[in-house]
C-alpha cells in the first residue's frame, strides 16, 4: 500500500498522440485523440472528442514534474452541444486549499487527479502485479474522494490500434474512513473500473472500462486504442 505517495513520472515524450474510441453497450458513440506535450517542469495532456449529435469535450490538463513525481496543476474541461457552450469545470491545485467534506479547509493531497487526468496519471503506478495505489480523484469544485488502484496482472489485450502486453488495473472507490460495510455494499452494486496500460515503454493507456452509472443495469462504457501516432 502506497498511502499518500504521489504518481511517478512515468517519461512520457513530448508530442505523443493516441486516438481512442468510445463504446457503450456495444455500440461506438464517438471517438477522439489525446496527445501529451512534455517539458522539464511539466506535462500538459489534451484530449478533443466529438460524441454523438455533435456534442464537443475539449480538455486542457497541467501536471507538474516534481523531484520524479506528478502533480496535479491545472484542469479546463469545456462541453459544447452543437456549437452551444454547455458547462465548463476549471481547478487549480498545487499551493492551494479546498473546501472538503465535514467543511474541512484544506490542502490537496499529492497524488490527486481528475478523472480525465488518470490517463496520464496513472501511467505512474509501480507497475508489479499485486500493487496496490490509493490516489485522491477530484469530483467536483473542491471535494475529491479517495480510490485505489490495484494491479493485477500482466496480459495480452487486443484493441483496434493492435495487440499488446499490457498491465491490467482494478479501480475501486474507498470508504474506509466511513466503515468496512459500506465498502462491501459499494462494492457490491457499483461495478469496478478496468484499465490496461501497455507494460512497454512508458505505459500507455489502451483500454478503460467503465461503469456509466450507479446501478447494475446500467451498460459498461468502454475507451480503447484506434491509433497511437
Amino acid at each position: 500500500m502506497t498511502g499518500d505517495a504521489p504518481f511517478r513520472d512515468p517519461g512520457v515524450h513530448d508530442g505523443e498522440r493516441t486516438a481512442y474510441r468510445g463504446i457503450i453497450d456495444g455500440r461506438v458513440v464517438g471517438g477522439g485523440e489525446l496527445r501529451v506535450e512534455a517539458a522539464p517542469e511539466r506535462y500538459v495532456q489534451r484530449v478533443s472528442a466529438e460524441l454523438e449529435e455533435g456534442y464537443v469535450l475539449d480538455l486542457e490538463m497541467s501536471f507538474a514534474r516534481v523531484n520524479g513525481t506528478l502533480r496535479a496543476e491545472h484542469y479546463r474541461l469545456e462541453s459544447h452541444d452543437g456549437g452551444r457552450p454547455v458547462a465548463l469545470e476549471e481547478g487549480w491545485f498545487r499551493g492551494v486549499r479546498g473546501l472538503h467534506w465535514g467543511g474541512a479547509i484544506q490542502g490537496y493531497p499529492a497524488n490527486m487527479t481528475p478523472l480525465l487526468g488518470g490517463a496520464l496519471a496513472l501511467r505512474g503506478l509501480e507497475f508489479t502485479r499485486g500493487e496496490r495505489h490509493r490516489f485522491a480523484l477530484w469530483l467536483a469544485n473542491t471535494v475529491w474522494w479517495e480510490l485505489e488502484a490495484h494491479v493485477e496482472k500482466r496480459e495480452q489485450v487486443d484493441v483496434p490500434a493492435g495487440s499488446f502486453d499490457a498491465w491490467r488495473v482494478r479501480v475501486v472507490p474507498r470508504f474506509d474512513a466511513i466503515g468496512a460495510t459500506l465498502n462491501r455494499v459499494v462494492a457490491a452494486v457499483l461495478p469496478p473500473f478496468r484499465a490496461h496500460f501497455d507494460a512497454g515503454g512508458t505505459h500507455r493507456l489502451l483500454r478503460f472500462s467503465f461503469p456509466t452509472g450507479p446501478f447494475p443495469w446500467n451498460p459498461r462504457g468502454l475507451i480503447e486504442a484506434t491509433e497511437r501516432l
